[in-house]
């Protein structure tokens, strides 16, 4: 029985690798769309994470000013900006591994 499904294992392996070689395997890879940010949906997310908007500009490597000027509807965000926001909007916790936590203590001790 063993023997059975290793057999169909490898030939499977096999297939493929012949299949490969003939280069008969395609793969479309298909790229999502980048999500338009419209003013509410940019605040919404910032105050979704709990952040100043001081704070998500850092989080974004983008001035205080582009933040208030999104949030108010004067500009959008585009290209990889509009890319970061959705990754954040899909996963919050990406915004954690750049966040620094230090207590007031710390600070004081260490400035």
């Amino acid at each position: 029985m063993m023997s059975d499904f290793y057999d169909e294992i490898m030939a499977s392996i096999n297939e493929t690798m012949d299949a490969a070689k003939k280069n008969e395997l395609k793969a479309k890879i298909f790229i999502k769309p980048v999500k338009k940010y419209d003013s509410e949906a940019v605040k919404s997310l910032r105050l979704s994470l709990h952040m100043t908007q001081a704070m998500f500009a850092g989080l974004l490597g983008v001035s205080q000013k582009t933040v208030e000027a999104w949030e108010s509807g004067r500009n959008v965000p585009m290209g990889p900006a509009s890319r970061v926001l959705d990754l954040l909007t899909e996963d919050k916790t990406v915004a954690e591994r750049f966040v620094i936590n230090a207590s007031l203590q710390d600070m004081i001790v260490k400035g």
